[in-house]
């Protein structure tokens, strides 16, 4: 091949490859969710602030015991700050009339303990 085709080649192989880098979820995104059950399962063991990412910020004043754990808390039926779950069309799919509440314990590491949710029918 010739260097100006190797050159063009090159160039063109790295606008691919970043174009699908720019284009793509960004780190902590953790793909489709089927069910609001699953939301909560594929965070347990995972950090806090990769959640916040996904999730947006809880809109539930977090609250902290004494020992150091976190409860945060996502209610779906009110206004939030959007996260890239929002963004990339990940959550469960749901209807107008959404009752639902995700809530997360962290403990003192930021590691996501356990998770429950209120409603999500």
């Amino acid at each position: 091949m010739r260097p100006m085709k190797q050159a063009g080649l090159a160039l063109m192989m790295v606008m691919l490859v970043s174009a699908g880098c720019a284009s793509g979820p960004q780190p902590g995104v953790a793909g489709i969710y089927n069910t609001w059950d699953d939301v909560i399962n594929r965070w347990i063991g995972k950090q806090k602030t990769d959640l916040y990412y996904e999730l947006g910020p809880p809109n539930l004043h977090p609250k902290e015991s004494s020992d150091g754990y976190t409860e945060m808390v996502w209610d779906f039926a009110i206004d939030r700050m959007p996260g890239q779950a929002d963004e990339y069309g990940t959550l469960p799919l749901y209807g107008a009339n959404v009752n639902c509440q995700l809530m997360f314990i962290a403990n003192q590491d930021g590691l996501i303990v356990s998770g429950r949710r209120i409603g999500c029918d």
